[in-house]
């Protein structure tokens, strides 16, 4: 590093004698009243020279006018030039150029900046009352200045992640990042912290200017939602970089239904349509649907909404890919062959672990069937004799009836005597409601 040096000279004397003096001056040093010559350098050093013009000879009480010549005989630019001329008591200054302040014989002039190898021009008329010599003391202050040149240059430590916008639940992502020097000067130490991981992946690293050095780390997205990360990186000297990204992670998602007849009878066919919505934000792949078949329950018929097969008892549809918001039907029929509660399943699953069920229920009944039989046990009748009628009722049917009654009318030409069975019959007397009534009374169990 270079060393700035700021010089002062104080004390530079020119003394108005006869005839002209020069004096070139230093700070600490006084030169000779001989000019230099243009064609030596100008001395680096801050420097000012001092010369005095004006008549040799002049007489008592006669103005005189005399010039005192300041130049910057150095190659740089000096400040606060002040230069200050004493004068004896029997000498009188008549005018000066520029203005002077003035303060008990000491003429000050404050010519402030010079430039490197510029001069000004100080006139001051004098006059002395006495014989003798006409003796002027000049001296010189001012502040000198060293100049210095230094490259100044920036590190700059960035850092960047790169990760996808959007990820799906279940896939791998991968996170880059990137740690760059973009300064102009090299930086030591550098550390890569991640939010996510305990161990820095970079420690004491170097890197040059437009240096970058790269790290990929990858993730499982287990579940929907937003996935961040952060990276700081510091260098010697207090330099930090940071940057955060996020991946949102979205999820498949899918609902099934399956509607069908709360009730059946025993037999009869019913039909059953299950139902698939894509529910989520993406396509939905690999979807299977399965209808796993009761034990009481076949199956008719199937199809609609992709290829079906039948295992056991197993009904399956292979449907393949589904869109976002996307619906897909299937259907079967089939009939029971039991009474009771028929419970249909039905499971949706697809790629990435997804899955859906539900279940409908169906009451299977059965259909109450009556058939009656009456035989007669004599054939033909006597006339006025007694015969016997049996009545059978049998229920062929797959459920039991209640509130079974059973009517016989008999013909005007018999006359009840008696019955008897599970339940006592009585005999129920018909009006007569015209003269051709045929039936006058009717038997009921």
């Amino acid at each position: 590093m270079m060393k700035q040096r700021n010089r002062w000279m104080i004390g530079l004397v020119a003394v108005l004698l006869v005839g002209s003096v020069v004096v070139l001056a230093k700070p600490g040093e006084y030169l000779p009243s001989t000019p230099p010559s243009n064609k030596v350098p100008l001395p680096s050093d801050p420097a000012i020279s001092l010369e005095w013009t004006g008549p040799e000879i002049v007489k008592v009480n006669q103005p005189a006018d005399y010039t005192l010549t300041v130049k910057n005989a150095c190659a740089q630019t000096l400040h606060k030039v002040i230069v200050q001329v004493r004068v004896p008591k029997e000498t009188t200054v008549k005018s000066t150029k520029p203005e002077s302040k003035a303060n008990d014989g000491v003429y000050l002039f404050e010519l402030g900046t010079m430039e490197s190898n510029s001069s000004k021009a100080i006139s001051m008329n004098l006059a002395q009352a006495t014989r003798g010599e006409l003796q002027a003391q000049a001296w010189v202050t001012f502040t000198g200045t060293a100049a210095m040149k230094a490259q100044v240059k920036e590190p700059k430590l960035g850092v960047t992640i790169r990760a996808p916008e959007k990820a799906i639940a279940g896939d791998k992502i991968p996170v880059e990042y990137v740690v760059t020097n973009t300064g102009d000067v090299t930086i030591d130490d550098v550390v890569l912290k991640l939010s996510n991981s305990s161990t820095p992946p970079m420690a004491g690293k170097t890197l040059k200017p437009g240096e970058a050095h790269k790290m990929t780390d990858e993730f499982l997205a287990t579940t929907s939602g937003t996935m961040t990360y952060e990276a700081v990186a510091t260098g010697r000297d207090g330099l930090t970089g940071l940057a955060k990204a996020s991946t949102l992670v979205q999820a498949p998602k899918i609902e099934v239904t399956l509607t069908g007849p709360e009730e059946r009878p025993i037999g009869k066919k019913a039909l059953y349509t299950a139902s698939v919505r894509n529910c989520g934000d993406v396509p939905v792949t690999g979807l299977v649907v399965r209808e796993y078949i009761p034990a009481t329950f076949r199956v008719s018929a199937s199809g609609a909404g992709g290829v079906v097969s039948q295992s056991g008892e197993q009904l399956q549809w292979t449907v393949g890919d589904l869109a976002a918001g996307a619906v897909k039907k299937l259907e079967f029929e089939g009939t029971c062959s039991a009474a009771g509660s028929l419970r249909h399943t039905v499971e949706a699953v697809a790629d990435r672990k997804v899955k859906a069920t539900t279940e409908c229920t169906t009451k299977v009944e059965g259909i109450p069937a009556l058939r009656m039989e009456l035989v007669d046990s004599v054939d033909p009748v006597e006339k006025s004799a007694e015969t016997v009628y049996e009545i059978k009722v049998t229920n062929t049917g797959t459920k039991a009836d209640s509130n079974i009654v059973i009517s016989c009318t008999l013909p005007k030409e018999f006359e009840f005597v008696s019955c008897k069975g599970p339940t006592s019959g009585k005999n129920v007397k018909l009006a007569v409601q015209s003269a051709t009534a045929k039936h006058p009374s009717t038997v009921v169990f």
